[in-house]
């Protein structure tokens, strides 16, 4: 059974570790879509053997905007110039940005009692999970080790698992949903797979982030108010100060 995970990626040097630790656990090939990074983020990525680095830019390279983005993410999985074709395809395809971990401890098992089953795009259960502060990295030790608090999200249950043999999709805005799916897309009964969405790592590094993210964000992005809450400095500061209340009533997920 072949797996390939696509990874969407702008300046994730601090998480970027975590994630390709954890995808090199079970992919056969990890695709980083890298939106020209200017931190170490492909640098990093360079050490992995199983990472193949295709850097894209948005009609703007200054920018970054979801349609385009969801418009790559919807293609990407069927693009024959990076050593498959349509006779050669993986089993599935693994479509996340940089802080999202698909996890179950037998994920393959899953994935290939799925496959038996017909099943097109698993039921994901999503998670933001929640620290105080930003882990230290250390290689051999997974951030699913590390980092184990969550509250369950229903926002963050994306269908980004799907066969590409069986399906044809097309992603929303977000990757929240599919606006479009065709072929066998017979979903999985349970949500056996857990996607844990590691974005809330302290809130030092959360404000940064926002603060990074909103200064790349497309006006198309802004006039249809996507991602609002990085370039809110409304929400920026109520995250800094709920953040502490706010993590008091998280619970062990993993």
């Amino acid at each position: 059974m072949i797996i390939y995970t696509y990874i969407f990626c702008w300046n994730e040097e601090k998480m970027l570790p975590f994630t390709l630790d954890h995808y090199e656990q079970f992919s056969d090939r990890i695709f980083l879509l890298d939106n020209y990074s200017t931190d170490k983020s492909r640098e990093i990525a360079r050490k992995y053997d199983k990472v193949t680095i295709i850097p894209f830019s948005c009609q703007d390279e200054d920018t970054y905007d979801e349609y385009e983005s969801a418009n790559l993410r919807s293609t990407i999985y069927k693009d024959t110039t990076y050593g498959f074709n349509a006779n050669n395809k993986a089993d599935w395809a693994i479509l996340v940005d940089a802080d999202e971990l698909a996890y179950h401890p037998q994920i393959k098992t899953i994935l290939k009692g799925y496959k038996e089953q017909g099943v097109g795009v698993p039921r994901l259960a999503g998670y933001n999970m929640v620290s105080k502060t930003f882990p230290k990295y250390k290689k051999g030790t997974f951030i699913t080790q590390k980092v184990k608090l969550g509250e369950e999200s229903l926002t963050e249950c994306k269908p980004v698992i799907i066969d590409p043999n069986k399906v044809d999709v097309k992603f929303s805005v977000g990757a929240h949903f599919h606006s479009k799916a065709t072929g066998s897309v017979l979903p999985s009964m349970y949500p056996d797979i857990k996607l844990l969405h590691y974005k809330n790592l302290g809130k030092e590094y959360v404000v940064n982030r926002y603060k990074q993210l909103s200064c790349r964000s497309s006006c198309t992005n802004k006039e249809n108010h996507f991602g609002e809450h990085w370039y809110s400095k409304r929400a920026q500061h109520g995250m800094g100060e709920a953040f502490d209340e706010w993590i008091k009533d998280v619970e062990r997920v993993i």
